[in-house]
C-alpha cells in the first residue's frame, strides 16, 4: 500500500465505515490487507469482512464492477465470498469522497502454507480457477475493469524501480503485448490467485479478494499462483525445488482441466507471466517498503534481490517446460 494512504486513513474512518454494516466496534480485529485496509467484525453473530479501500487505489466504478462480477460468479454456482448488503440496502459506500467501502461473507478455511498442501488442495485451487474462466467466458458486464497493462503496479514501475531494470521491464512488456487475444484465451480473470487468496477448508478450496481483477489471459491466472507457491532458491534450491513446483502444477492443472481448457501453446507462455508477476511484485516492494526498516526481514530481502537478479538479467524464474508435464 501506498505510505501516503496509509496516512490519511484513521479510526474515524473505520468507525464510520463499520456503521454502515452495523457492524459493532467491539468486534472488529484488523487482518493483513496489502492493497486495502481490511478488517473482520460481527453483525449480530454473523462474521463478516470489511474492506475500506482509498479511490487512489480502486474507485467507486471498477469497485462496481468487481461486485458484478462476484454476484455473476455465485449465480453461476461458484462457491465465493459475495458482497452483503450494508444497513441502507447497498453493496458500496464512499466515506469522506474518498475511502470506498464494502463488506463481503466470510468463507470457512484456513490460510494455505506453501509447498505444504495436499495434492487434492492444489486439485481443487485448480478447479476453481477453472470454473471462475470458463464463466468469464460467457460474461457481459454492466461496469468494465481495467485491461492488465493498465495494472496500477505495471504503470508505475518506472517511478517505482530502478533505472538499470527498464530496458529488461520494456522487452517484457513489450512480449506481453505482442500475444494475440481472443475470446477462449483472454477475459475477465481473478488477477491475484496466491496462498494469500485461498483458504484451505478439509482441502476444499475458497479462493477470495477480487480487488485485482483485470482483463487479461486466462494462463496469467495459472502462472500467478505458481509464481506464490515456486520457492525461491534461498528457500529450497535444486532438484526439491523442481519436484515442489511439478507436485503443484501438475495437480492444479488436473483440476483446472475439469472446468476449462488451455492449450499447450498457452502452456509454454506461462514462464513469461511469472516474469510479469515478478516485476509487478517488484514494483510493491520498491513503493511500499523501506528496506532498512526493522520489519524488513532477512527473507524480503533475499527474495527481492532474486526477482532484481532475474528481471535485470532476463533469468527464468525457473527452468521448466511446463507444456510437458
Amino acid at each position: 500500500m501506498d505510505k501516503n494512504i496509509k496516512q490519511l486513513f484513521n479510526q474515524d474512518i473505520l468507525r464510520q465505515a463499520a456503521e454502515c454494516y452495523g457492524i459493532r466496534e467491539d468486534s472488529i480485529i484488523e487482518l493483513n490487507g496489502f492493497q486495502n485496509f481490511v478488517f473482520s467484525g460481527l453483525v449480530g453473530d454473523r462474521e463478516v469482512i470489511l474492506r475500506i479501500a482509498h479511490n487512489a487505489h480502486r474507485g467507486e466504478l471498477l469497485t462496481k464492477a468487481e461486485i458484478e462480477f462476484i454476484l455473476f460468479l455465485a449465480e453461476s454456482g461458484v462457491k465465493v465470498a459475495k458482497p452483503i448488503q450494508s444497513l441502507s440496502g447497498d453493496l458500496l459506500h464512499v466515506i469522506d469522497h474518498a475511502f470506498i467501502v464494502t463488506a463481503f461473507e466470510k468463507v470457512l478455511g484456513r490460510n494455505a502454507k506453501i509447498a505444504e498442501e495436499s495434492n487434492s488442495f492444489y486439485e481443487n485451487i485448480g478447479q476453481f480457477v477453472g470454473k471462475i474462466h470458463k464463466y468469464s467466458l460467457h460474461y457481459t458486464p454492466q461496469h468494465f475493469r481495467y485491461e492488465w497493462n493498465e495494472n496500477a503496479l505495471l504503470t508505475s514501475f518506472k517511478n517505482n524501480c530502478p533505472p538499470e531494470l527498464f530496458n529488461s521491464f520494456d522487452r517484457l512488456i513489450e512480449e506481453v503485448s505482442a500475444l494475440a487475444k481472443d475470446k477462449n484465451t483472454y477475459g475477465l480473470i481473478h488477477g491475484d490467485v496466491s496462498c494469500g487468496n485461498y483458504l484451505n477448508d478439509g482441502d476444499n478450496a475458497n479462493i477470495i479478494d477480487f480487488d485485482e481483477a483485470e482483463y487479461s489471459w486466462f494462463v496469467s491466472d495459472i502462472a500467478t499462483p505458481l509464481f506464490y507457491e515456486i520457492p525461491i532458491p534461498w528457500v529450497v534450491d535444486g532438484e526439491v525445488r523442481k519436484e515442489i513446483t511439478k507436485r503443484y502444477f501438475s495437480n492444479f492443472l488436473n483440476g483446472y482441466c475439469k472446468e476449462n481448457t488451455i492449450s499447450q501453446e498457452w502452456l509454454k507462455k506461462i514462464p513469461l507471466f511469472i516474469d510479469l508477476r515478478q516485476a509487478r511484485v517488484l514494483s510493491a516492494l520498491y513503493r511500499s517498503r523501506d528496506f532498512n526498516a526493522p520489519d524488513w526481514s532477512k527473507w524480503d530481502e533475499q527474495a527481492r534481490r532474486f526477482y532484481y537478479s532475474n528481471l535485470l538479467n532476463s533469468t527464468p524464474y525457473i527452468d521448466l517446460d511446463f507444456s510437458r508435464m
